[in-house]
């Protein structure tokens, strides 16, 4: 708990420093969105094995690395539970975020866009995967290959 608390009040001290740093936020966009990309796959990586020690894990060093105020309440969702149907709710609105910045930003990393029309009690939801094969994270090994690529993001 202690070090959640540590990793949000380290988390605000960045995001309140990023927005000094304006001038070098567009030189550095390319490596940031990289770094950005690789923590969302970790993350997604670990939702897909079903290990919320791991996610929790990849989503507090996501949060520590991350600048983009939009990704921070997912983030702490996940790094602050070991409760997997928890995780994979807020990876949602994550991969959402994600969907837009890298949309908004571009990727050196091809991304594809794949969505599962039974998650959430049959709501969908979707995700970004540096690979065409579908590796569900809502859903893990129950049902692994569930889903669809939606869209090539280059």
């Amino acid at each position: 708990m202690k070090r959640a608390i540590i990793l949000i009040a380290l988390v605000a001290t960045v995001a309140a420093c990023a927005g000094k740093k304006e001038e070098s936020k567009t030189v550095s966009a390319t490596n940031s969105e990289v770094n950005l990309v690789d923590s969302y796959l970790a993350l997604k990586d670990a939702l897909v094995a079903t290990d919320p020690a791991k996610a929790q894990e990849s989503a507090a060093k996501f949060l520590a690395s991350n600048q983009n105020e939009s990704l921070i309440a997912s983030l702490t969702t996940i790094s602050s539970t070991t409760n997997v149907a928890e995780q994979r709710a807020a990876f949602e609105t994550l991969s959402i975020n994600m969907y837009s910045l890298v949309k908004t930003e571009g990727s050196d990393t091809p991304l594809f866009k794949q969505y599962c029309p039974m998650a959430f009690n049959n709501k969908g939801a979707y995700w970004l995967a540096a690979e065409t094969e579908i590796n569900n994270p809502y859903f893990g090994s129950q049902m692994l290959r569930c889903g669809s690529v939606q869209e090539t993001i280059n």
